[in-house]
């Protein structure tokens, strides 16, 4: 029987970030994927900035960006393509240009990267990884949790295996079958709308706008009621997304997909080559927990979003980012297993913020009965509060930083609080390498050359067998010309230290007035003492 350290159900980009993830440290990871190649629908195709960040740390984001739309999403919101638009929106940070990287080392504006092509960017770099493997066309059948690993059973054509794993990620969509196997209720709207996917070629969005990353938001209760004509790649492939009026009258196989998205056009002679169409479920829910014992959900498996805004893959990618170095700590030996506690403590609150946000899209979007002409929400095109200013209440921190799990959607104000993405500088002139880049790999500690804090959090570390790295700012340390610039967005006393986290997150401030200080913070990073 096989035996690894974490196995991966789904191989879809939650579940390959996952899989990258745990192979840059090293941990011994299987992924089994039940299909054998990509699929043919484009699926998710927005790109957040938080996400970006997290590629650019595992060196993604030239190729992410490669198979990316050329520009930053652009929507129009009309009663067709040939007629005047209503109105218009250009998301990216607010105020700020797309190019503007004064919150962060990559753009506010979303990237518009599909499924279909993030996919294989992502095999590749989990293929790379000595400890990652890949397997395709294996089904699991069952998982089991007998204690100190989990048993679990795979079919394919040839058979079936049992393959032990000290602990299991699903990440097999929101049908999940391990979920289901587990007991795992959900909370929310299971079927907020049945609407359709029409993947199609044509040069509507190039020829009627100009720019090949325009959404077109379709409102016209004559023809098609509400749908939306979204870019998929600079090769013409387009997909109409909504619930057309024609699927009140007629089942889906009677109706005639390439005439809809001509009406929804306007044009009945448009170029349209007709690709794929589908049915899918336009759900809205979390789950009641996201692990049980071993075995930890992510991704669809649970949460799903209605798609206004592209929250979902996002907040499922960022999930696994969350994850990867918890586990990796329990797998080596420093951190207790308790440490994992904290997954479903941080980020259940996260998506269920993200979850709210994205029905109010939905029904500014699609509206509901009897309330008129859609509209377009700010927030569902500008938001990097939530893109990059959700914060960690409770959890793997040292200190609760609020007592209300909310934050600014439209707007973000960094800041070095326990709890937040700890803020970018650029720490050389050319604005190339940020202070986001220090982190992805161990514990980091920032402080002026000399704090007495920092010292103390190293010996700390030291004792506990923590993986560390110490960087210290102003003259003598590792960075000289950036100290004001840390200094002022740190918000950062002359003693003081700050304590980062492997994702990125402010795990504890300390002084060098509380010498217990360290050991306290240590203890929660390492799932000793942890706040939920």
């Amino acid at each position: 029987m096989r035996s690894v350290d974490v196995l991966i159900v789904g191989a879809g980009p939650v579940g390959l970030s996952a899989a990258i993830l745990l192979g840059r440290f090293g941990v011994n990871t299987l992924v089994v994927e039940r299909r054998r190649g990509r699929s043919r629908h484009p699926r998710s195709r927005a790109v957040t900035c938080r996400t970006m960040e997290v590629f650019r740390g595992l060196g993604l984001t030239e190729s992410v960006r490669a198979g990316a739309l050329p520009s930053g999403p652009r929507r129009l919101l009309g009663k067709d393509a040939v007629s005047p638009w209503r109105s218009e929106v250009t998301s990216g940070g607010g105020e700020d240009s797309p190019a503007d990287t004064s919150l962060g080392p990559e753009s506010l504006q979303v990237v518009l990267c599909s499924q279909d092509v993030l996919e294989p960017i992502l095999v590749e770099a989990a293929e790379a990884e000595d400890t990652v493997a890949i397997e395709l066309g294996k089904s699991v059948s069952s998982v089991q949790d007998v204690g100190k690993e989990v048993v679990v059973s795979i079919t394919n054509d040839e058979g079936q295996e049992e393959v032990r794993a000290k602990y299991v990620i699903a990440a097999d969509g929101a049908s999940s079958q391990v979920r289901e196997a587990l007991g795992i209720r959900t909370t929310g709207e299971q079927n907020l709308q049945t609407a359709v996917s029409v993947l199609f070629r044509s040069p509507v969005i190039r020829k009627r706008t100009g720019d090949p990353a325009s959404f077109l938001y379709i409102d016209n209760p004559d023809t098609v009621g509400a749908v939306v004509i979204a870019p998929v790649d600079a090769e013409d492939r387009v997909a109409m997304l909504g619930r057309p009026l024609v699927m009140d009258r007629l089942p889906f196989e009677d109706i005639d997909w390439t005439a809809q998205v001509r009406s929804a056009i306007g044009d009945p002679d448009e170029s349209v080559e007709l690709i794929d169409a589908r049915t899918w479920t336009v759900g809205a829910w979390v789950a009641d927990h996201y692990s049980r014992g071993r075995i930890l959900l992510a991704g669809d498996a649970v949460h799903v979003m209605p798609p206004y805004g592209g929250f979902n893959q996002n907040t499922g990618i960022q999930d696994v980012h969350n994850l990867a170095w918890k586990l990796s700590a329990v797998l080596e030996g420093w951190a207790d297993p308790a440490l994992l506690a904290t997954y479903d403590a941080e980020r259940r609150p996260v998506a269920e913020f993200n979850n709210a946000e994205a029905v109010r899209n939905f029904r500014s979007i699609v509206g509901n009965s009897g309330t008129g002409p859609r509209s377009f929400r700010q927030e569902n095109f500008v938001h990097p509060g939530l893109d990059i200013g959700f914060r960690y209440d409770h959890g793997a921190v040292a200190g609760v930083s609020s007592v209300d799990s909310s934050w600014p959607v439209g707007e973000f104000v960094p800041t070095a609080a326990v709890g937040e993405r700890a803020p970018h500088v650029w720490l050389d002139a050319e604005g190339t390498r940020s202070t986001l880049d220090l982190f992805g790999r161990e514990l980091v500690i920032l402080a002026r050359h000399g704090s007495p804090a920092a010292k103390q959090a190293a010996q700390s570390a030291s004792d506990l067998h923590i993986p560390y790295q110490s960087i210290s700012f102003g003259p003598a340390g590792d960075y000289i010309d950036a100290e004001a610039a840390w200094a002022d967005a740190y918000s950062v006393n002359d003693d003081e230290a700050v304590l980062v986290r492997p994702d990125g997150h402010v795990l504890a401030r300390l002084t060098n007035s509380d010498p217990s200080a360290a050991d306290q913070a240590l203890l929660a990073y390492t799932g000793r003492a942890v706040t939920i």
